[in-house]
């Protein structure tokens, strides 16, 4: 069953963005890539942030749950005039653009950039893009990042996200991301709160987007207000690595 969009949420005024590309990264599958997306795209409707957002997994699960503002694309290696990817940098020049990448996509991702000169592009426009890397316990995760980050360097800003609905043990993360890491390569680490797991279980097979969890009719009372207290928690969040109105916002 799929519920209405809940326009009763959604911000009157709209507020330009600065140009910027922010990544919902990380090669292993599963581990809340599309869960921040659709989070991040949540507060900006509620917000009145102007934003694009974009799926790259062939799944489009942030597609089905934000239509009207998503656009797919796909990355490959055997595209080599690269023109459906270059189009991220395109809208990225006019405002806020959220990327939601699959998890086996990391040797193609790194093509297209590699080919396209994009970080190269990318810092003489002006465009900001931050690489948001989802993280489990799992060592797949961590030789991951770093491979990514080895990529990247400090041509953008990382932002490590683990996500506490996927594990509670981070012995792993003790262990490939100490302290001296994250003050050597100027980390930001986050957590992503847990979600009660009957309700993001519904909000997953529904495709849901997060306007939308707010107003279905099968949640109970105790899940609505569960989901209130949620998304007021990850907003916080968010707000304590800058993605927030103050920080967006392209006349501050």
């Amino acid at each position: 069953m799929k519920a209405t969009t809940d326009k009763t949420n959604l911000a009157t005024t709209i507020i330009p963005t600065r140009p910027g590309i922010q990544l919902s990264n990380c090669k292993k599958g599963g581990v809340g890539k599309t869960l921040l997306s659709k989070l991040k795209a949540a507060y900006c409707l509620e917000s009145g942030l102007d934003f694009y957002a974009v799926d790259a997994d062939k799944q489009e699960s942030f597609l089905k749950a934000y239509p009207e503002f998503a656009l797919p694309t796909r990355f490959s290696e055997l595209d080599r005039n690269l023109k459906i990817p270059d189009r991220i940098l395109d809208l990225a020049l006019e405002k806020l653009v959220i990327v939601d990448l699959p998890g086996n996509v990391e040797e193609a991702f790194n093509h297209w950039l590699n080919s396209g000169d994009i970080l190269e592009a990318a810092n003489d426009l002006g465009v900001e893009i931050q690489n948001w890397y989802l993280l489990d316990d799992s060592t797949e995760c961590y030789e991951g990042f770093w491979r990514t980050w080895e990529f990247l360097g400090n041509n953008v800003r990382h932002i490590l996200v683990r996500n506490l609905g996927r594990c509670e043990d981070w012995e792993s993360f003790e262990r490939f991301i100490t302290p001296e890491l994250i003050n050597k390569h100027k980390l930001k680490v986050i957590d992503l709160p847990k979600l009660r797991l009957d309700t993001a279980t519904t909000v997953y097979k529904n495709t849901l987007s997060f306007t939308q969890a707010r107003r279905y009719p099968e949640f109970s009372t105790a899940q609505l207000a569960g989901l209130r207290g949620y998304l007021r928690r990850v907003y916080g969040v968010l707000d304590s690595v800058g993605f927030n109105v103050e920080s967006l916002r392209i006349d501050r």
